[in-house]
């Protein structure tokens, strides 16, 4: 019933995204943002009530001497997205792992320690990243052998646009750790730090250390793929994409930019068959259905292309 609540909130903020696209006129604007005041002042009562349930919390640890073991759910890090359109292809960089584990790092020894984390856990979450970032820097005071500490203040720090400071971060998490994934997950992030600057050769060079300290690791290779398309290395972007394929075939985005690769490579039944694999993903996309017109007319299916130009038309009314 708690999340429920929340998951009301998030599609009120999609169906407020919907209409903007749409070009509202000054009066539906104005009531666009008089919705959007609304929902933020109740997240900020949210806040509120977050961070009285820590203090609460703390205050009976103290009380009757016990201590909360500090453990992160496997999942985690895949709400802390860095996935955003990087060039006018539309291609994304993301940052995301499903393979973090509290075995990656160690434990937390003093109550403000877990305090401050837990505290930029959250603030994080809610997008909040200057307070994120007072709390992470609190935390790798009181805690500085705490590696994953200093991971998120580099994380908080790139998201914040504060480049230089996220990458002696991430260089001092990569030099401390002898964990792989964590590993991996460094050079990720710090391809996604170099992308941001259209620094594309050093990007490609993270990324690819990346899968090489976790061969599973498909947003690795995800971002690789990425890189080498915008580079219009089309032959090396494919494979990249293969690779990530291979590790998460069910990802209708990989899918999807497979075949914008394969197509713009000249390889146009490779391109529909990704497309086609990225539909059944994904069936309501209108990217995915204005790319199979696209390519049903290169191959001179004009049947099937006008179907699905059709299809977007009838989607955007």
């Amino acid at each position: 019933m708690f999340f429920h609540q929340f998951d009301i909130i998030f599609d009120s903020l999609k169906e407020i995204e919907e209409s903007f696209k749409h070009n509202p006129g000054k009066k539906e604007t104005e009531d666009l943002i008089n919705r959007l005041l609304q929902l933020r002042n109740i997240m900020d009562e949210c806040v509120k009530c977050w961070l009285n349930f820590e203090e609460r919390v703390n205050e009976l640890q103290k009380k009757y001497e016990f201590t909360l073991p500090d453990l992160l759910p496997d999942d985690f890090l895949q709400g802390l997205s860095m996935n955003r359109e990087q060039l006018d292809e539309g291609l994304e960089v993301r940052f995301n792992n499903n393979t973090a584990k509290t075995s990656l790092f160690y434990q937390l020894e003093s109550e403000q320690g877990i305090s401050s984390f837990r505290k930029g856990m959250g603030f994080w979450d809610l997008a909040m990243l200057e307070e994120a970032i007072i709390e992470f820097e609190k935390l790798v005071v009181l805690e500085p052998n705490y590696i994953f500490g200093h991971f998120c203040l580099g994380l908080a720090y790139s998201q914040k646009g504060l480049n230089e400071k996220a990458l002696g971060k991430l260089r001092l998490v990569k030099a401390l750790s002898q964990d792989h994934q964590l590993k991996a997950l460094v050079h990720n992030s710090m391809g996604n730090i170099y992308v941001s600057e259209k620094k594309y050769e050093e990007a490609l060079n993270e990324f690819s250390r990346a899968v090489e300290e976790d061969p599973l690791f498909y947003t690795g290779y995800f971002n690789m793929g990425a890189v080498l398309y915008n580079m219009q290395r089309y032959k090396e972007a494919g494979e990249a994409f293969e690779k990530a394929k291979e590790t998460s075939p069910q990802d209708w985005e990989i899918c999807y930019y497979l075949g914008k690769t394969y197509t713009l490579a000249g390889d146009f039944k490779k391109g529909l068959q990704n497309f086609k694999k990225a539909f059944s993903l994904n069936p309501s996309e209108k990217r995915i259905l204005f790319e199979l017109g696209i390519i049903y007319d290169l191959l001179g299916d004009k049947r099937n292309a006008t179907f699905y130009y059709n299809r977007v038309l009838n989607e955007q009314s």
